[in-house]
């Protein structure tokens, strides 16, 4: 199965736990699902958006590895995975983290490197 950016994916409004929907979403979970069962990393988890929109693609079988090392980020990983056995988090840089992961097992890795949300509107969290 490939999701294609033309069709609608599970998401298309934010996500009802955190309110945030990432930019380009639909589209970027389209490039990054190459097979329905696989196993997929998200190295830059943040919020969660792209890794819940995946998941909703993808089958029982397959499996998520989320990294991120924000305090909040991991909170809402640990929140993901009580809720998703297919996900896991990793607490971390993803530099240190990938070469844990066997990549040559991995059907699809996503780096979502741009400004987020949170740094801009809360001071305390980056820019202001």
């Amino acid at each position: 199965m490939k999701a294609r950016p033309d069709q609608p994916l599970h998401r298309e409004t934010p996500d009802a736990a955190t309110g945030h929907l990432p930019v380009l979403c639909r589209a970027t979970v389209a490039g990054w699902l190459s097979r329905a069962d696989g196993a997929y990393v998200d190295c830059t988890f943040g919020r969660g958006g792209h890794s819940r929109a995946l998941l909703a693609e993808l089958s029982a079988d397959a499996r998520l590895v989320g990294i991120d090392r924000d305090p909040q980020a991991l909170a809402e990983g640990a929140q993901l995975h009580a809720s998703d056995a297919r996900f896991s988090m990793l607490d971390g840089n993803f530099a240190d983290c990938l070469p844990t992961l066997s990549p040559a097992s991995w059907s699809g890795v996503l780096f979502d490197l741009g400004v987020s949300s949170p740094q801009l509107d809360q001071a305390e969290r980056g820019f202001s």
